[in-house]
């Protein structure tokens, strides 16, 4: 049993524009947004200004103003706006990123937007990027002009931005393991298995792991078994136990202790936490 986190698309919002799309907050919502959820495409929540609080793979930040929140295709996140906040919400699909990084490989867009992050700009910064959206609202209808003017945002947030990002060169093998350790990062033989359909050695594989997201092999498996126990504690009933089993820890205490580790509370307090 895996945690029942709805996955919103474009097709099922009645959207047939499958490239970019804007959501303005004064509208009624396509879907339900006081629900934790995820999407099949990329958004960036503009808060031109601030109040409330948004969680992105269950870690809450506050919500302040120019600042914008990147959340990836297939992060989970659920964002409480306070009355007050004010803002937009531009979604991109996958294609459109991907004929981005086509035209222009020299900018990451895909190693960029495929983290979820929140960017906070000053004054000056946020004014820079208030032009490109004025034109992108008032070109909603003109499609060929709407796209080139969210490419213009999108390089814009890497150049002001990248410095803060652990970006580094692209690597279509790296993107491949991610997509592969994403569905099968239960099995104990997943780098074995990968390593082997890749025709490329273990070594190799971690080096290019370490230069394109900084961090070993064994942690980002961990991270990704850690995010999916806070799933299964937040949005099922599965007790602590049946959740040790299902994630193959060898006992109930080990998994508590583990859990504690990454999250600094035990599971018991997280699922208060978040309910």
């Amino acid at each position: 049993m895996t945690a029942n986190i709805p996955i919103h698309t474009f097709k099922d919002m009645g959207i047939d524009e499958v490239m970019a799309q804007i959501f303005h907050w004064t509208e009624p919502p396509r879907y339900n947004i006081n629900e934790i959820h995820s999407h099949d495409f990329y958004q960036l929540l503009v808060f031109k200004k601030g109040g409330g609080k948004h969680t992105i793979d269950y870690g809450e930040t506050t919500i302040s103003s120019n600042s914008i929140h990147s959340v990836a295709k297939g992060s989970v996140h659920l964002s409480k706006r306070a009355k007050q906040s004010d803002g937009f919400t531009i979604a991109f699909s996958s294609l459109y990123l991907s004929q981005l990084h086509q035209f222009d490989s020299a900018i990451q867009y895909t190693d960029f937007y495929n983290q979820s992050s929140v960017l906070k700009f000053n004054n000056t910064e946020f004014l820079e990027l208030s032009f490109l959206f004025n034109e992108l609202h008032n070109n909603e209808n003109n499609r060929s002009y709407f796209l080139n003017i969210l490419a213009a945002i999108l390089s814009k947030i890497i150049i002001l931005k990248k410095k803060d990002m652990s970006i580094l060169k692209s690597d279509v093998l790296v993107h491949r393991f991610m997509s592969f350790m994403n569905i099968n990062f239960l099995d104990k033989n997943l780098v074995e298995k990968f390593i082997e359909t890749e025709s490329i050695s273990k070594i190799n594989l971690a080096r290019k792991i370490k230069q394109s997201t900084n961090y070993t092999l064994g942690h980002l498996i961990k991270e990704k078994i850690h995010l999916e126990a806070k799933k299964l504690l937040y949005s099922t009933n599965l007790s602590v136990k049946e959740i040790t089993f299902q994630l193959q820890f060898e006992d109930e205490s080990y998994f508590c202790k583990v859990f504690k580790q990454q999250e600094g509370i035990s599971p018991n307090e997280f699922r208060k936490k978040c309910g």
